[in-house]
């Protein structure tokens, strides 16, 4: 580690870039030639040992008909459960059955790849966007960010998560029909045999191994009472589970100094894999360590206003499911439970974890806009846990039924999003009536909210929604998930996306198109003489330069007007120092918006403002100042991972001497507004 710290920091890159390629070459092909002879694979006979059973048949009669360690799934609750999907969604049927048939047939639909069919043999190591297939070798000669070669390594990591594995068990409990239990154990198996132990790409980042370990095991809870889940799949099954354990305790990706949703993802793994294999002395062990760095882990990695450190709306999500689905498993099989999760979660996990976990729903219920979809500030990489229900990846309403019925709370239950179903999947029968019973809540009820630490503001009333990002560099400074948005905002009316941060696109395969959607230009706020907020090094795109440290001057509401005023430092390292300064004004009940601009400093400078719109708008938003003269150019956006999509932006240039000011006033008319054809 030291090592690496010397050459990222004090060593010229040419020379990093040499030692980096000289330590893969030692692991694609010494380190490789090692470990295919010295695999670490373990015999049948050495499992049964260590799970303590004489006989396999003792082992699987055990696996398939214990009563605990219980999870989410249970099969004592299969025909209530399955009543209930179709009484209260009876089009999701269909649907259910349609995406268990694709994943039958081995179409996926990944990462913005479109429906692809990947033949009668998945190839596990395929990047089949663009062909090519990663090599199965020593992981740690991997290297991932080959920019040279178009190639995105989450594709085949995406689908070894087997997070489809939810379609195909719901398919199978609804219809009863075994050929769904058939195709999870032969992609099981397959996977198996096609992904030697420690070899290849699906081995090679840790927190893809424990996801993947999160979603068998819910897999196993769909099918393990089929007759298709026979002996020797069921020893195998929980083999490889095994190693996965083994293989997450001895690579965890606490290193470095920052933990972040890697090593939560390692540490929810083995909250699973550790009730999985209570009966084994590791499991225990591991089980025992993930629930006591869950605790450290929210302390560290949960802002006292409840967001993810990280920097980002969509990144809060998977945590918040990283922290949420564990809490669950470890509530609901520990003896003192009697149907009361939020109090026996406070009994294991303490005050402060449990009001904290408390915080994250709560910042999901105030930051969701009227649509129910989740504003993209910072990077959007689809990531979840699991997906019980097909959606937009940006509609996050399901979150608010979890953190309802987990702490009984009726401000969680607003009457416009309804239940999902992903909700009955999680909590069952009983799960449903706590939540039937809650009084309603209203998204025209819900006030602006300000999360100070985190640097994000909400204003709203019952038509308006604006968001306004006032963050630091998440990460402890790292800035990993940021984007350069300091002072941008995204705006919503009527249910409507009118101006929008535009999302992620991709992360590795072409670096210039990553860069381009974390500038400074490709958010709604303003670029001085061409240069970033936050300096970012075009080829390390997972960090960025502190340089803006933005401060909230003010955040006020009075006679019907809320005010937020802001600014930040990112400029004050040009030869004449800017300080850019932002106030927005939002007068409730008459759809408009001030936005005033100040720059304070010296010399002359290019200033350039953008305002990216949603591509779903052509009309109703009328922009007015002064000083500025507006007009539409091309630019892209992406609402999911992988994807890309052409919209128009607004955009400003006018040389200034600063000191100087502007005002610009953005006024919507929610029944002018009219979607692009």
């Amino acid at each position: 580690m030291v090592l690496n710290i010397v050459l990222r920091h004090y060593t010229p890159s040419f020379l990093r870039a040499v030692y980096h390629e000289a330590y893969r070459f030692y692991y694609r092909t010494i380190g490789t030639l090692y470990r295919r002879c010295n695999s670490n694979t373990m015999s049948n006979v050495e499992f049964l040992k260590l799970t303590g059973f004489k006989t396999k048949a003792e082992l699987v009669t055990n696996f398939k008909t214990r009563q605990k360690p219980l999870f989410f799934i249970s099969s004592e609750n299969q025909n209530t459960l399955t009543n209930l999907v179709k009484n209260n969604f009876p089009d999701s049927i269909n649907t259910t059955i349609d995406s268990a048939e694709k994943v039958l047939n081995h179409t996926f639909d990944l990462l913005g790849s479109g429906e692809a069919n990947l033949g009668q043999k998945i190839d596990w190591h395929l990047d089949f966007k663009v062909g090519r297939r990663w090599p199965l070798i020593h992981p740690k000669g991997i290297d991932v960010n080959e920019f040279d070669k178009p190639s995105d390594i989450k594709v085949p990591w995406e689908l070894s998560r087997c997070q489809h594995f939810a379609a195909l068990g719901k398919a199978y409990w609804l219809t009863k029909d075994d050929k769904y239990a058939e195709e999870f154990k032969n992609q099981v198996e397959s996977w198996i045999k096609e992904n030697p132990y420690g070899l290849g790409v699906n081995w090679l980042c840790v927190m893809e191994v424990a996801i993947r370990a999160c979603n068998w095991i819910m897999g196993w809870c769909f099918f393990k009472e089929s007759a298709v889940i026979d002996a020797d799949f069921v020893h195998t099954f929980a083999k490889s589970l095994f190693q996965h354990g083994r293989h997450i305790m001895k690579n965890l990706e606490n290193k470095g100094g920052v933990t972040s949703n890697h090593y939560l993802s390692d540490i929810t793994g083995l909250v699973y894999l550790g009730f999985f294999s209570q009966n084994i002395e590791a499991g225990k062990k591991w089980r025992d360590f993930a629930i006591s760095e869950l605790i450290n882990e929210m302390h560290k990695q949960i802002n006292p206003d409840g967001m993810d450190f990280e920097g980002s709306t969509c990144y809060h999500r998977l945590v918040l499911e990283l922290f949420f689905f564990p809490t669950l498993i470890t509530v609901v099989n520990d003896d003192s439970f009697h149907g009361d999760y939020g109090v026996t979660a406070r009994k294991i996990f303490g005050d402060e974890y449990v009001s904290k976990l408390y915080k994250m729903f709560e910042f999901v219920l105030y930051t969701l806009k009227p649509n129910g979809m989740m504003p993209q500030i910072g990077d959007n990489d689809n990531g979840r846990l699991h997906v019980f229900s097909d959606k937009e990846i940006l509609d996050m309403r399901y979150l608010l039924d979890y953190g309802a019925i987990f702490f009984n709370e009726s401000q969680f239950k607003l009457k416009e999003f309804g239940i999902t179903e992903d909700a009955l999947w999680i909590y069952g029968i009983e799960g449903f009536e706590r939540w039937r019973k809650l009084p309603e809540n209203s998204v025209h009820y819900l006030n602006s909210k300000a999360f100070p630490v985190s640097g994000i503001y909400v204003m709203r009333d019952d038509k308006t929604y604006i968001i306004v990002s006032c963050m630091s560099n998440g990460q402890n400074g790292n800035g990993g998930h940021n984007h350069n948005d300091v002072l941008s905002f995204e705006l919503n009316v009527a249910g409507q996306d009118v101006i929008v941060d535009p999302g992620t696109h991709r992360y590795t395969g072409d670096y210039k198109m990553r860069n381009h959607f974390r500038s400074s230009t490709s958010h709604n706020t303003v670029v001085i003489d061409g240069q970033e907020i936050n300096r970012f090094e075009e080829k390390r795109i997972f960090s960025m330069y502190n340089d803006a440290k933005p401060r909230v001057l003010r955040w006020e509401y009075s006679d019907g007007q809320w005010l937020i005023e802001a600014e930040h430092s990112g400029y004050m390292r040009l030869n004449e120092t800017v300080i850019h300064n932002r106030v927005f004004i939002y007068c409730k009940g008459e759809n408009k918006i001030r936005i005033k601009d100040r720059f304070s400093g010296e010399g002359k400078h290019k200033l350039a403002w953008n305002l990216i719109l949603s591509p779903d708008i052509a009309a109703g938003l009328d922009i007015s100042s002064k000083q500025l003269e507006w007009r539409k150019e091309d630019t892209f956006y992406s609402s999911a991972y992988g994807t890309i999509n052409k919209t128009k932006k607004l955009t400003s240039k006018v040389d200034m001497t600063v000191p100087c000011d502007t005002t610009f006033e953005l006024r919507i008319e929610p029944h002018r507004l009219s979607a692009i054809i």
